[in-house]
């Protein structure tokens, strides 16, 4: 019975010693000194994709009295040869109390153009309670040919001026665009 036992548990042994080795830890990471000098500093750039230019723009717009739509608010103008990948826009509106700040959107301002419309929230009263705040910050992909980009915000009211009550900022990048020229 011991050689049996014997002769079963001696491959068994034998392998785990064989396979030793492969079970060993990988070597730890070490740092990467760099010493260039600020006069001839390290290059960067998007490894992902090199073509990318990044981008950002914020425009203010208000309601004038008697009016419960901003009208066209233009964030920036799309250059001829560029396409516009915004990845994220953020409205913030300060009304007037009791008015509340009901759509925001924004789009191409081309004929035909489509509007995307963004989740408008609720975030309270200033200490005095003279304002109101709301607030709509989404990560987004949309693309902009050459071109106005414009957006556009709505009230629950038409009265009295709010001037500079609604703040609209994206970001994104520019990616060159050879058929974008026309």
């Amino acid at each position: 019975m011991k050689t049996k036992l014997f002769l079963l548990l001696t491959p068994i042994l034998l392998s785990c010693f064989a396979l030793l080795p492969i079970a060993q830890a990988a070597p730890s990471p070490s740092n990467v000194i760099v010493v260039n000098t600020t006069a001839s500093p390290v290059p960067l750039r998007d490894v992902d994709n090199p073509a990318r230019q990044p981008f950002q723009a914020e425009a203010v717009g208000g309601f004038a009295d008697g009016a419960s739509t901003t009208g066209d608010i233009t964030l920036t103008t799309v250059p001829v040869g560029k396409r516009l990948v915004i990845e994220h826009v953020s409205v913030l509106g300060k009304m007037l109390a009791p008015q509340r700040l009901v759509l925001g959107g924004m789009g191409s301002g081309q004929p035909g153009g489509k509007v995307h419309w963004l989740d408008i929230k609720v975030q309270g009263s200033n200490a005095d309670a003279t304002l109101d705040y709301f607030v709509a910050s989404q990560l987004v992909r949309f693309y902009q040919d050459p071109g106005p980009v414009r957006c556009l915000a709505e009230r629950d009211s038409t009265a009295g001026a709010n001037p500079a009550s609604v703040t609209f900022t994206i970001s994104g990048y520019f990616v060159d665009c050879p058929e974008c020229v026309p």
